[in-house]
């Protein structure tokens, strides 16, 4: 009902034009750590992730910082806090590992970052976009092997209650919303 209205729209923008094969980034999965992440409210949340400075170094990591380097992709931190504003400046990439088998994630809109650029590794996985703060999900979106870029600043979105562990590689992006759109329609990614 929904699917023109979500998807590439002001919630998020399916990067079609950039292949790409999960497999490249489920072997990083067996070779780093993965810490659990405590959100900016000091809460711990069903993720834990990897933000190992060896990771950066992957080249199928160089490859996708290459492909995306009109984006502002910045560092962020593990464990990040309200007064930690401006983020350090500085190349970041990580793998999120969700286990919400007993809870989701709660609505919520990032405060780290305006968007971030998810690769999905491992399906079934969903998303849900909400109207508002205080409206129930409008819209699930039903992840593919896909790169999408969510504006997860701006857009309120959460995760429901999933029996599976799932994983994501992701970029943190400072470009305005704006600017994001601006830079998918000219490149040629």
């Amino acid at each position: 009902m929904y699917k023109d209205r979500w998807k590439n729209s002001e919630f998020l923008i399916e990067l079609h034009q950039v292949q790409f094969d999960p497999n490249d980034f489920l072997g990083l999965i067996k070779r780093y750590k993965f810490k659990q992440y405590i959100n900016a409210y000091g809460n711990t949340t069903p993720q834990e992730l990897c933000y190992e400075k060896e990771l950066l170094e992957e080249s199928v990591v160089q490859h996708y910082l290459n492909v995306l380097k009109d984006f502002d992709i910045r560092q962020s931190d593990v464990n990040s806090s309200l007064s930690s504003y401006p983020e350090k400046t500085g190349l970041k990439g990580w793998l999120v590992k969700s286990d919400m088998s007993r809870e989701g994630l709660q609505l919520h809109r990032d405060m780290n970052r305006q968007a971030s650029i998810i690769f999905p590794l491992t399906f079934p996985q969903s998303i849900n976009l909400h109207e508002s703060k205080d409206s129930g999900i409008s819209y699930t979106y039903e992840y593919s092997p896909t790169i999408i870029v969510l504006n997860s600043g701006s857009q309120w979105h959460s995760v429901s209650q999933e029996p599976k562990i799932r994983y994501q590689f992701q970029f943190d992006c400072y470009n305005s919303w704006e600017e994001i759109k601006e830079i998918v329609q000219k490149s040629r990614l």
